[in-house]
């Protein structure tokens, strides 16, 4: 992807709903050799000092051309702290001016420069630096100007890497300058998250079952619906068995809520019995078919202390039909022919941090034993006295036939 190139004026852009590194990147393009963006020599910004130690000729890793970085901490008479972005070797003024998030220098010593181009998410430009030196060039597409930086949960995306040094690029590339930014972003978090730990541990249902998996016949006696900001269950209908031929529900409580911990990632789960496992997003990416019916789960959506309710099977009064997740059903399916009437079956449910293709942190676990009634057995293999309603393996079997 290009780099965003600033050669219009703010004013200008601010008239248009265009996406700030697209028109920047078709700008730049026609500009003439003799004063093009990126096309000058910056050496003699590497003379200058300042007390962030940002000033210098960059390099941008996608073009390798250079540009010049100038922090700016104050001008007519008032302190502004500001990151001044050259392009153009003639020129005396910056073709961008990026705003210092006080805040998070000043407490965690983390330099981040923002600008919006104009009011639109598309608008958003930030620089990170993720070592003396080097930045990473931000964009993101969720949120719209809001008088300062976007959000710590927005998802960011890494579009470029600037270094004063290009034996940097080594190091930096766009994935790896990535999960650096994931890194200093969750720590901005830490300060806030800390003290909101200290309040949901002084809660027992929430400090005995941290990082756990718990489950229930019924999604109420896991959460009280419109409360999922808060622990409104006693934890009393918890269950260590579960009976197949009911609801099988599930709800994890989390350290931190995923969308501050693992900002831009996924939610896979993994299901495993008897040796055997099977995760969701394995199983999504099969086929079409298993992608309609495994949807990803992102951090974005995952806000809270406690997942969502979930289950391996129930029955919907909505829907007035019994839903399943598909990844769970492909394992029951796989070990089918070793259940027994009146045995129970140990499954553990596990959810991991997920980024691209590979599991992460495992964020929590629990265990369930799952027992094989009559009941459960007409469900699952039919009942021979009403052979036209199907059990669910030969339901699942034509999903698997598709």
């Amino acid at each position: 992807m290009k780099k965003i190139k600033i050669i219009v004026t703010i004013a200008a852009l601010g008239l248009f709903g265009f996406s700030a590194n697209a028109q920047f990147g078709k700008l730049k393009d026609k500009m003439s050799s003799g004063g093009g963006s990126g096309s000058g020599n910056f050496e003699s910004f590497n003379q200058e000092t300042d007390e962030m130690g940002v000033t210098g000729q960059y390099f941008g890793s996608s073009d390798k051309k250079s540009y010049g970085f100038k922090f700016v901490k104050e001008a007519d008479g008032k302190i502004v702290n500001e990151l001044y972005y050259f392009e153009k070797k003639k020129s005396t003024e910056p073709q961008l001016k990026l705003s210092l998030k006080e805040n998070y220098y000043s407490k965690n010593k983390v330099k981040l420069f923002y600008a919006w181009v104009n009011a639109t998410a598309a608008g958003y430009v930030e620089l990170i630096e993720l070592e003396p030196g080097v930045f990473a060039q931000i964009s993101q597409t969720e949120y719209s100007s809001n008088g300062g930086p976007a959000p710590l949960e927005a998802k960011r995306i890494v579009k470029d890497v600037y270094a004063k040094d290009q034996a940097k690029f080594s190091t930096y590339d766009l994935e790896t300058a990535k999960a650096k930014v994931d890194m200093i972003i969750a720590s901005l978090n830490t300060e806030k998250i800390e003290k909101e730990n200290a309040e949901w541990m002084k809660n027992e249902v929430y400090a005995k079952n941290l990082q756990k998996v718990v489950f229930a016949n019924q999604w109420y006696h896991l959460q009280k619906q419109g409360y999922p900001d808060k622990i409104a269950v006693s934890g009393a209908d918890f269950k260590p068995e579960l009976d197949m031929a009911g609801n099988m529900m599930f709800m994890a409580f989390f350290k931190t809520p995923p969308k501050m911990s693992h900002p831009g990632q996924q939610i896979n789960i993994e299901y495993e019995m008897n040796g055997q496992k099977v995760n969701r997003e394995t199983q999504r990416k099969k086929s079409a078919a298993w992608s309609n019916m495994v949807k990803i789960i992102e951090t974005k959506d995952v806000e809270y202390r406690q997942s969502s309710t979930r289950s391996i099977r129930e029955y919907n009064a909505y829907q007035r039909a019994y839903v399943q997740d598909y990844a769970c059903m492909q394992l029951l399916y796989s070990n089918k022919d070793k259940f027994k009437v009146d045995q129970t079956y140990q499954i553990t449910v596990r959810f991991y941090a997920h980024r691209d293709g590979e599991n992460g942190d495992l964020l929590a676990e629990g265990t369930v034993k799952l027992k094989y009634t009559k009941e459960a057995k007409i469900v699952f293999e039919g009942d021979p006295t009403k052979p036209e309603i199907k059990g669910v393996w030969a339901q699942f079997e034509e999903f698997l036939n598709e």
